[in-house]
């Protein structure tokens, strides 16, 4: 790894990796669910983050930064905005591994659209959420659970960390959630719409018309 790229993955070791699941929020990089996971699954996990991490053979300019993991993306990939699917298919300029016992691999539409928009711009960008685990409702492991203040607070100062290590000359909001959170650490950021819900219209057209003004 580059010297960020170790920063990071040390900050993750001490800060994200150790943390424990509870009744609402799940640690993927720690935890396995022998209803949903493979053998395994925790660690397959964090190697898949690592080869993301390895993919950049560049210092990403842009962080974008979205609210939560996803229950068919992150929840199993490890890689935010990204699906095992996408992984196990070589769809991506990283590899990684399928973790869930799901069969077809799990696919998530957030981060098709988002693929499918920045694919070509790979490695100028780096994405990440505020809140780095799955948030859930109680006994409903695969739900999507919109994060509390609070929640996204508790993690304020490790996205703080995990910009700074970054050093990206523009951060994207994907989602009002992501800029409450940038906002909360005093981060300037551009927001876009997030492509779930409809959004994908309007994600495409914000994220097309930040990249056209950088360049």
């Amino acid at each position: 790894m580059r010297s960020w790229q170790l920063r990071l993955w040390e900050l993750f070791e001490v800060k994200l990796f150790p943390l424990p699941s509870s009744l609402e929020l799940f640690n993927q990089y720690r935890d396995s669910d022998p209803a949903l996971d493979l053998p395994g699954a925790a660690g397959i996990r964090k190697e898949n983050l690592r080869g993301y991490l390895m993919g950049f053979g560049m210092r990403p300019k842009t962080a974008l930064i979205g609210e939560a993991a996803g229950p068919h993306g992150a929840r199993f990939s490890g890689v935010p905005f990204t699906s095992e699917r996408q992984m196990d298919r070589g769809m991506l300029p990283f590899g990684g591994r399928k973790t869930s016992n799901h069969e077809p691999p799990y696919s998530e539409n957030s981060g098709t659209i988002v693929w499918g928009a920045l694919l070509p711009r790979f490695p100028e960008f780096f994405l990440w959420n505020a809140l780095p685990l799955h948030p859930h409702k109680k006994g409903e492991p695969l739900s999507i659970r919109t994060p509390g203040a609070r929640e996204i607070r508790a993690f304020c100062p490790f996205l703080k960390e995990t910009l700074d290590i970054l050093g990206p000359r523009q951060v994207i909001a994907l989602g009002r959630k992501a800029q409450y959170a940038l906002d909360l650490i005093g981060v300037p950021c551009r927001y876009v719409r997030h492509p779930a819900q409809s959004g994908a219209a309007r994600f495409r057209q914000g994220i097309g018309r930040i990249f056209a003004k950088s360049q």
